[in-house]
């Protein structure tokens, strides 16, 4: 919404944030302020079977043919495919979930792009950490662009400051 122009500010995580981007780099939304709050890390899991410790073993594996079709499953889309393009992941898909992922892995996912605030429920799940993507918390986002309007700069300005005061 705010990448559209229907509004001037907004609050989001830092990591939609980044996966917006990755989906749309030229976009005209940034990040105004951390607000402090929602510590986690997006992160890249594999199950603890397989025999991967960075995206880099995940390259020789697939090199190898011992795993063909590497299959990412993440609410995070557009960051999953920034993943595997960066890292030369290919062939791979990407599969969109939504809630509760870890049980993809491993029979319906090799890579799971997550997020984890301590990593204790993706261990209990036999999964393991091999990438850690963003750190990511609360944001105020808005547009590069300011309004031509003076009275609305203000109002905004009024709002980051607020913000920043207590605490952001």
């Amino acid at each position: 919404q705010v990448a559209n122009g229907n509004f001037d500010l907004a609050i989001t995580g830092r990591d939609w944030l980044w996966d917006h981007l990755c989906r749309f780099p030229s976009s005209p939304v940034t990040e105004v302020l951390d607000l402090g709050f929602g510590q986690v890390k997006v992160v890249a899991v594999v199950s603890q079977d397989l025999a991967a410790d960075s995206a880099h073993e995940l390259r020789r594996l697939i090199s190898s043919g011992q795993i063909s079709g590497l299959r990412l499953a993440s609410e995070y889309v557009n960051i999953a495919d920034k993943y595997a393009r960066d890292n030369h992941l290919a062939p791979y898909r990407v599969i969109p979930t939504w809630g509760a992922s870890e049980a993809f892995l491993p029979e319906d996912a090799d890579v799971l792009i997550e997020v984890t605030e301590t990593g204790e429920t993706l261990a209990r799940h036999n999964l393991k950490i091999i990438d850690t993507l963003l750190q990511s918390s609360a944001c105020l986002i808005g547009n590069k662009i300011p309004p031509t309007d003076q009275i609305k700069r203000d109002r905004i300005d009024y709002i980051i400051q607020a913000l920043h005061r207590a605490g952001g």
